[in-house]
């Protein structure tokens, strides 16, 4: 698996799982891996990196308080991870364009591809920016809702401050394409 396992948000979930297979960037290539402290746990396929934990693949960075992965046996493909505490992905397309995720927790499920931030969620890019308090992508569809308060019918809103592109039209921030 040596393309990235997510797309733009995306880019949070499919992280580091184990040696081989890790994708934080759609890029491939190696993963560097920091954290204050790591755990792994053959009999559960699960590694815990815990305290400022930060992944850096390519043109693609994570970090977050606390990490959780379930791997595949053999290490490699990451079937489920979580991402606990100041979440923060940044990644830099071909053109030089950045794109900036920001939330509380973040969730990527392989099974149905999806990856799901909640808390104060805050998307990026260029000057462009979205905020709510669950964005939720369907990785390889390229679908993304991003929600205010989704528990609470009617309550909270979706905010934007869109910039538009230079031919006249305004871009809304979505997560790196895969």
């Amino acid at each position: 698996m040596k393309q990235g396992v997510f797309a733009g948000l995306t880019a949070l979930m499919v992280i580091v799982a184990a040696p081989a297979g890790a994708q934080v960037s759609n890029q491939g290539g190696p993963v560097q891996v920091g954290a204050d402290q790591v755990h792994s746990d053959q009999n559960t396929h699960t590694m815990y990196l815990d305290g400022r934990v930060e992944m850096l693949q390519d043109n693609a960075r994570l970090r977050a308080d606390h990490a959780q992965i379930l791997y595949a046996e053999g290490g490699g493909d990451i079937q489920h991870m979580e991402a606990m505490g100041n979440i923060y992905y940044v990644t830099t397309d071909a053109q030089g364009q950045q794109t900036i995720i920001k939330g509380d927790n973040a969730v990527y499920n392989k099974s149905d591809d999806t990856m799901v931030v909640t808390g104060d969620v805050v998307l990026q890019q260029g000057q462009s920016v979205m905020s709510g308090n669950r964005l939720t992508s369907q990785v390889q569809k390229g679908i993304n809702t991003l929600d205010a308060n989704p528990t609470q019918t009617g309550k909270g809103r979706v905010k934007m401050v869109l910039y538009p592109a230079k031919d006249g039209k305004p871009t809304a921030p979505t997560p790196p394409a895969h």
